[in-house]
């Protein structure tokens, strides 16, 4: 390909033969030549210069360990800094040829020029000395400009989207990549797993609507990308979150609905934000209660609430309950986590046998002790963190109370794949 902008610096590695770097030069005419160099090629360098029929400004980064991969990438680290602050020049004008040199000097100057330079070029040739093996005849140079393959496949920034990702900071890794996208052949595999992310980023603060419009978005443009080609997960990626997202948009929740909030409990945990992994769990157990009294209930009690309505249709054993009557006559029945476990005492429900036997212990209660801890924590009554222990207590007592799992997700988020970016 041939250079993609004005080039107003060439950083060149210098050893062997003065001619292809010679070639490069003229062909740009830079205004500043900055030579990488041994002391022992320093004078090839400074022969260079002296033949150019212009004068550029030039800075030479000399090296003595140069057969040695370490020393010389520090050097070039240590100083391409330096030089493009003092010149000013901005690095998208900067072609690096790294022909010239010594293997280590060139490998050490790609390793390093990569992070700062997008453009690089090689001197080959038709013709070559020693049968086709030596260095390019003078006057048979042919000038190989390659991009950075770091930036054409956005490598840093696909790995920083992907730790970003794995840290449940989903909106951050969609900024990235969408940034990036315009800057990449693959764009529009760029902006669809940005659209991905912004998806579970939606799932992930409970905004279920919204990450079912974002998932449609990414279900529209999925099959074009790979063309029937394997997509690496992404399809089904895209299709069990949908399904997720669609049961807990639903008015009343559901089995679906508890373990998505489970699982987000557990993601919220892994993040270290126990007091919002305690406001999860905590809605969680009474989610259960709730599914458990809805059904127990005949349906007249749905998500702890029974309308005025259907009061008088209640089971026997809960209209005797005090907790089971409205406040003031007319109004809806509203329940409690406490008394949504009494309610389904009051119905025979063998899990609700043990939590209120526990309650009944009153100081002594391993459910009261949990629960208190998140009531007067900092985002529910109190100003006390709950931090990890009081998260860890809360776990244990769903676990053993209500037999959840809360050992792992039971639909976890996939890993940000890199193979949907390629």
């Amino acid at each position: 390909m041939n250079s993609l902008h004005p080039i107003t610096a060439a950083l060149v590695s210098v050893g062997g033969s003065p001619a292809p770097v010679l070639h490069v030069l003229r062909q740009h005419r830079p205004a500043h030549v900055w030579y990488f160099c041994s002391f022992t090629s320093r004078a090839i360098a400074d022969g260079i210069q002296s033949q150019l029929d212009w004068h550029p400004a030039p800075r030479f980064i000399e090296v003595e360990r140069f057969e040695e991969l370490g020393p010389c990438y520090r050097e070039l680290r240590r100083k391409l800094p330096e030089i493009l602050t003092e010149t000013t020049v901005n690095p998208s004008g900067v072609v690096v040829d790294y022909t010239g040199g010594t293997k280590t000097m060139s490998a050490a100057l790609v390793l390093a020029a990569t992070e700062l330079f997008d453009q690089f070029s090689y001197v080959g040739g038709v013709q070559r000395e020693q049968g086709g093996l030596g260095v390019t005849l003078d006057g048979q140079e042919r000038v190989l400009y390659q991009g950075n393959p770091w930036s054409e496949l956005a490598i840093r920034e696909v790995e920083r989207a992907r730790d970003l990702w794995a840290g449940c900071q989903y909106e951050s890794a969609a900024g990235i990549l969408r940034e990036v996208a315009s800057r990449v052949p693959q764009r529009v595999r760029f902006e669809t797993v940005a659209d991905l992310a912004d998806a579970m980023a939606a799932r992930h603060r409970l905004d279920f609507q919204g990450a079912l419009k974002l998932l449609g978005n990414v279900r529209k443009t999925v099959p074009a990308l790979f063309d029937g080609r394997n997509d690496h997960g992404l399809t089904s990626l895209e299709e069990r979150a949908m399904e997720s997202c669609a049961a807990c948009s639903k008015d009343n929740a559901g089995d679906i609905f508890l373990r998505e909030l489970l699982d987000n409990t557990l993601r919220t945990a892994a993040q270290g934000r126990y007091e919002d992994a305690a406001a999860r769990l905590y809605r969680a157990m009474e989610m259960q209660g709730q599914l458990w009294l809805a059904e127990a209930s005949g349906g007249l009690v749905v998500n702890g609430r029974c309308k005025a309505d259907n009061a008088a249709r209640l089971p026997d054993p809960l209209k005797t309950l005090p907790c089971c009557r409205p406040e003031r006559p007319g109004n809806d029945i509203k329940l409690s986590l406490e008394q949504i476990f009494l309610a389904l005492h009051a119905l025979g429900h063998e899990r609700a046998k043990v939590v209120v036997a526990d309650i009944s212990l009153e100081a002594k209660s391993l459910w009261r002790s949990a629960t208190e801890m998140r009531n007067t924590s900092i985002l529910a009554h109190g100003v006390k963190p709950i931090g990890r222990e009081g998260f860890t207590r809360m776990k244990t007592l769903a676990t053993d109370f209500l037999d959840f799992d809360l050992t792992r997700e039971a639909n976890p988020i996939p890993a940000l794949d890199s193979r949907w970016l390629e």
